[in-house]
């Protein structure tokens, strides 16, 4: 009986180690990159490259390729169609 309960506490131990360095390492990998695109230096970054491509794309005589003009001309007036309500 000792030889199993031994055995059995051996496994669990090696059990919650190797959870301990898979999945939950992984957990806090995932953690760490959301909190860090969520910080609030992150943000501003974004932000700013956002102002800036905006800034860029005001300065252009057309901004749309006219390939993507004619889609997205189409896929707003589907929604323009499926938005009145006569």
């Amino acid at each position: 009986m000792k030889v199993f309960i031994l055995k059995t506490a051996i496994i669990f131990i090696f059990g919650l180690l190797l959870f301990r360095f898979t999945i939950i390492s992984t957990i806090n990998e995932y953690e760490n990159k959301l909190t860090n695109y969520t910080s609030s230096s992150n943000l501003a970054e974004v932000k700013e490259k956002l102002f800036e491509h905006i800034r860029e794309n005001n300065n252009k005589n057309s901004i749309l390729d006219p390939e993507d003009a004619k889609l997205l001309s189409i896929f707003v007036k589907k929604i323009l169609n499926e938005l009145d309500l006569n």
